[in-house]
């Protein structure tokens, strides 16, 4: 048996999303609805009712794991699925590249994305990493990843992850100075180690020639570096050890990469997969099904959708939802062994677009394949899964997912 998990990022809407209607609902979707009428949907809570998610938390939770013991925070996995090679002791961060101004003797966020700048993030690169900090004894690794997105690694004796954040998600606001959160040593170090590399980060990319293009043509600059999301490296029983399979991860961002190599996955690269709204959807339908020749498990991310409602953009989401319909699952449906494979389609969270970030909603979720019993359902969007034979249950998706293929462990005799 193979098996096949797509995660769309921020899948799940509200009524609020499109005149009464949610991104899924408005959407038209033909192969996915096809794909219900085979199969069987239900919601799923991607950690717990009432549990508002990230991104990394509910990935974790998706894959079988309980969060609540085995997560120590973003930062980790930004790094790994980057490709920094984290040794124990290390601090890692996930990074944004922002723009703020000088204001009143502190500098003032003016926009946490730096207008999702979209190219030169390696010329930025170049200049942060490696950085010399007076903090002695503290080596700087920073990598760029997707649009304003970048992984910072911290190394040296007497580090601590117990440390706060300089992105203070608000506009206007005074960048925060990051403070210990334990009271020991090793967190005042990292967090001296933390504002000093903020306030060079400024002084290092502010004036750069790519930043001073980017002002003279309208654009907003890249002119520091916020950090946020601290984490030591957690210890994660990888599912080769827990189900006895390979598995392999096909994503544009470095979060979800990171995940999946922390939970034992390899990676399939697919050059033209961005992580964001213009990713090669068709090219990762076609990766997905030539790793299904080479692995027992290949799962899938998409972005783009959590995009589109960060920005608040309910027909950006929609269409993006129409793309995956259209490209992925319009490639992917028609050449899969239906005989031999099942498939999993959901979401990490719900993204509304008028609130423009996570929330607590459940997300429709969507299993197909040989040994599902299939129900009445027709369509897929969230008022159609409420009504769904799976009815509603909390993470796990992926065990659900490997128990059709007859890969679960037994629990007792």
């Amino acid at each position: 048996m193979k098996s096949i998990l797509i995660i769309a990022d921020g899948l799940g809407g509200r009524p609020t999303d499109q005149r009464g209607k949610t991104c899924l609902e408005a959407a038209r979707k033909p192969n996915l609805d096809a794909l219900t009428e085979r199969g069987a949907v239900g919601l799923v809570d991607p950690i717990g009712p009432g549990i508002r998610p990230g991104s990394d938390t509910a990935h974790l939770s998706l894959l079988g794991y309980n969060p609540h013991e085995l997560y120590t925070g973003r930062g980790v996995f930004e790094c790994i699925g980057i490709g920094l090679d984290v040794r124990p002791g290390d601090i890692c961060f996930r990074a944004n590249f922002a723009t703020v101004e000088e204001s009143k003797g502190s500098l003032r966020l003016v926009d946490r994305r730096a207008g999702r700048i979209e190219s030169g993030q390696k010329d930025l690169e170049k200049v942060l990493d490696g950085m010399r900090l007076s903090t002695r004894g503290v080596e700087v690794q920073f990598r760029a990843s997707t649009e304003h997105r970048g992984a910072l690694l911290l190394r040296g004796k007497d580090l601590s992850p117990y440390v706060g954040e300089t992105d203070p998600h608000e506009i206007g606001a005074a960048i925060h100075t990051a403070e210990p959160i334990a009271d020991d040593a090793a967190a005042k170090r990292t967090a001296a180690a933390v504002n000093e590399l903020t306030r060079k980060s400024y002084e290092l990319l502010k004036d750069l020639p790519l930043n001073q293009a980017r002002v003279a043509s309208g654009k907003l600059p890249a002119n520091i570096l916020l950090v946020r999301g601290a984490a030591d490296c957690p210890h994660i029983p990888s599912i080769t050890s827990i189900y006895g399979i390979r598995g392999a991860v096909i994503a544009g961002g470095a979060l979800y990469r990171g995940v999946a190599l922390a939970c034992g996955f390899e990676v399939i690269d697919v050059p033209e997969a961005t992580g964001g709204l213009d990713t090669n959807l068709r090219a990762k339908a076609e990766a997905a099904l030539e790793g299904l020749t080479s692995y027992d498990l290949v799962f899938v991310h998409i972005k783009g959708a959590d995009n589109a409602a960060h920005d608040h953009d309910g027909e950006a989401k929609t269409s993006f939802i129409e793309r995956i319909d259209a490209e992925f699952f319009g490639t992917l449906v028609g050449r899969v062994d239906w005989d031999s494979t099942h498939l999993a389609f959901t979401g990490d969270h719900t993204t509304a677009v008028d609130y423009g970030d996570h929330t607590a909603d459940p997300v429709p979720a969507l299993f197909a394949g040989p040994n599902v019993r299939r129900d009445d359902v027709t369509t897929f969007d969230e008022r159609a899964a409420a009504r769904g034979g799976l009815l509603r249950w909390s993470g796990q998706v992926l065990p659900i997912l490997l128990s059709y293929a007859n890969q679960s462990p037994k629990f007792g005799s």
